[in-house]
Formats: structure tokens, C-alpha cells, sequence
């Protein structure tokens, strides 16, 4: 009889209970497990397999991975290479797909570095360079080890090591790398994650006319929830960039994230100030005015879109979402059957929002509020494709 279906979310609270298990295990039984290698990831594969007979690769492989982590990080032998491609070998061995040995690799490599083995933790993380960019800055970070131990002392003049260090991090703020593929370091007080804002504060001072630096940090914190974080880079990035019209875009969202509604609306006017031209600070002042349910200030960017050009249809369909927003039914079906008519080519879009609509119209409170979200949603991201805003 097969299993009965269960909600991912509780299978992954099962799968956290079970990783918890077995890390409580290795801590409490690492010389055994360490004796006995292929015993130990033989029980847990086969743990898998019996409470978990139905699990996807991905989620089976990121279990070995993270038992891997935690062994890694216990064990009391000595840290030598051996002994890791010991462990490694074990680990892919009983994973289903036998590749994506990168997790593994990087967390030998924070190892080593927490051992001082930096030349062996470079030889580990410098196979994946650019395929997570926190990797090009624990590969900075093991240079810069070396350039202390090498020196003795900061603030002379920078010597070969420290040079790595600092191309390494051009290296990152060049490469565009993503900085979220190595998922079992996602917690923000991981080790990788450490080592990376350490190494991005030191780039600022590095090189304090490079904003790409400011980026890197503002995606990642946004990445990991991380507000104060997201606000102090931001706060920063404007002061020091205040044209830079990618730092204007990204303190308008996360004021309007924190429902700062006066923050955002001086950045609209920053933003109209300096980029006159552009469609995205009067789109950006439509958002909010329809944000805050503000018939009068949205009537006046409405005008200045239409001296802009902005697309008929766009502007249909924005006066749609304001009364929603407002919580006009009657006026937001009107609108949008203007919207249909000046949306020809884009049918399949707009027959999805009529279906939203309708439920904003004709469901009860909870399904119209939940509508009303979606729409504005919707259609919000709809217009920033449409005006490439954020390209």
C-alpha cells in the first residue's frame, strides 16, 4: 500500500526532526562514526529510504549533504586531505545522483580555513569560483589569512597575498555570480555567510568607488531577511552613489516594503529630479499613490505618464488596480473592461485578471481581500516587464 500523500511543509519539519537526529548522533558518537565510514552513511541512507520512501533526489542528496556538513565540522581527526576525500567519497557514494559534490567541497573548505589550512581550503573552494559568489569571497578571505600571517600587521602598504585577496573580490564584483546556489549554507549565521559580509566590509574600504559592492551586499541581505542589514547598505549606497539610479529603485521598494510611505515618495521626487526622462520614478509615484489609495495624486503622475507616453493599456489597466485598491467594485469592473479593449495581443493575460477580478468582485471578504492582493500583484509586475523597470 503506498504511502498517504502529506504536505511538503510537514515532510520538510519530518526531514529537519530527522537531520536534527542524526547530527545529535554524530556529536555524541563521532570516534564510531569516524572508525566506520561506510556503517554510518549506509544507516543513514537507509533511514532515508525507509521514512522517506518516496523522496525526490534534490531533497535526498541536500540530506547527505548536510549530515556530510555536520561531520565535517565534528570530527577530531586531523584535517587533512585524506581524511576529507574519505568523508567525500562516502558521501557521494550514497547520494542518488552521484554529482553535485560542490556543498561538500565548500564545506571542506570552511574546514580548513577554521583550522588555518588556507593554502588546502583555496585548492577546495577555487573549483567553484563563480558558482556561488560567497565561495570568491572565502577564497578573498583565505588570501587575506595568509596576508596577516605573512605581515603581522595592517595598514602597511598591501603585500602579494593581500592583493589576491582584494582581485578575488573585483573577481566577485565582476563576475555577477549568483549568491544563494550553495542552499545548506542559506542560514545567515552560517559559517560562509560570516566570512562573506566580513569580506564585503573590507571591499568597501578597499574600494570605496566600486558600487557593485553595494549591490552584492543589498541582494543578499534581502536574500536572507536581513532589514537592518538591507537598510544600513542602503543608507550607505545612496550617501555615497546619490545618482545611481539602481540604489534609488531599491530604497523605493524596501521603504515601500516597510509601508514608509514618506521615504518612498522623496525618492520619487530624488528620482524625478534627476532622471526626468525616464518612465520609472513616474511609475514609481503611480505604485504608491494607488499603495496609499490616493485618487488625487495619482490623477497628476497619470498626466505626467501621458505626456511620457506610457502605454495606453498600461494606464487602463492602473486605474483598474487604484479602484480596487480603493475597494471600488463597480468602478474596477468598469475600468478594466476599458483595459480589455486597448489590450489586443495580450488576451491570455488579461482573461488571468478577469478571473481575479471576479473573485475581488463576487467572493466573500477573505477570497475579495485575497484577490485584491493577487491583482495589484499582478499587474504591478506585468508593468514593470513591460517598461523593462529594474533592466
Amino acid at each position: 500500500m503506498e504511502d498517504a500523500w502529506q504536505p511538503e511543509a510537514l515532510r520538510n519539519r519530518r526531514l529537519e526532526q530527522l537531520r536534527t537526529t542524526m547530527n545529535d548522533y554524530i556529536e555524541k558518537n563521532i570516534d564510531q562514526v569516524e572508525g566506520n565510514l561506510p556503517v554510518f552513511f549506509g544507516h543513514v541512507a537507509a533511514t532515508l529510504d525507509r521514512t522517506f520512501p518516496g523522496l525526490d533526489d534534490g531533497s535526498y542528496d541536500d540530506f547527505i549533504d548536510a549530515v556530510t556538513f555536520t561531520l565535517l565540522n565534528t570530527t577530531r581527526a586531523v584535517p587533512t586531505a585524506e581524511l576529507f576525500e574519505k568523508i567525500l567519497r562516502h558521501a557521494m557514494g550514497n547520494k542518488r545522483r552521484r554529482k553535485g559534490r560542490a556543498t561538500l567541497d565548500v564545506a571542506a573548505g570552511l574546514k580548513l580555513i577554521d583550522t588555518g589550512n588556507y593554502y588546502q581550503a583555496i585548492e577546495y573552494l577555487a573549483r567553484y569560483r563563480n558558482y556561488d559568489g560567497r565561495v570568491n569571497a572565502a577564497i578573498a578571505y583565505s588570501y587575506y589569512a595568509l596576508s596577516l600571517a605573512t605581515s603581522g600587521k595592517q595598514g602597511l602598504r598591501p603585500n602579494d597575498m593581500e592583493l589576491h585577496a582584494r582581485e578575488e573580490m573585483l573577481n566577485l564584483s565582476r563576475s555577477r555570480a549568483p549568491l544563494n546556489r550553495l542552499r545548506v549554507f542559506d542560514r545567515r549565521d552560517a559559517r560562509l555567510n560570516l566570512i562573506f559580509r566580513f569580506m564585503l566590509d573590507l571591499a568597501f574600504t578597499w574600494f570605496p568607488s566600486e558600487p557593485e559592492f553595494y549591490h552584492i551586499g543589498i541582494v543578499r541581505a534581502r536574500h536572507e531577511g536581513d532589514i537592518e542589514r538591507r537598510r544600513h547598505l542602503l543608507d550607505r549606497a545612496t550617501e555615497r552613489f546619490p545618482d545611481n539610479k539602481h540604489f534609488l529603485a531599491e530604497a523605493f521598494n524596501a521603504y515601500v516594503e516597510q509601508r514608509n510611505g514618506s521615504s518612498a515618495a522623496a525618492v520619487v521626487k530624488q528620482m524625478m529630479q534627476q532622471y526626468p526622462e525616464d518612465h520609472e520614478p513616474i511609475y514609481f509615484g503611480l505604485k504608491l499613490a494607488i499603495l496609499g489609495s490616493q485618487p488625487g495624486s495619482y490623477a497628476s503622475f497619470r498626466k505626467l505618464a501621458l505626456l511620457k507616453q506610457f502605454p495606453r493599456h498600461l494606464l487602463l489597466m492602473l486605474d483598474a488596480v487604484l479602484e480596487v485598491m480603493c475597494n471600488h467594485k463597480t468602478e474596477s469592473y468598469l475600468c478594466f473592461e476599458e483595459a480589455k479593449k486597448a489590450s489586443s495581443g495580450w488576451d491570455y493575460y488579461v482573461t488571468i485578471l478577469e478571473y481575479i477580478l471576479r473573485d475581488f468582485i463576487e467572493g466573500d471578504a477573505d477570497r475579495a481581500k485575497r484577490a485584491r492582493s493577487a491583482f495589484f500583484t499582478s499587474v504591478d509586475q506585468y508593468c514593470t516587464h513591460i517598461l523593462k523597470i529594474g533592466k
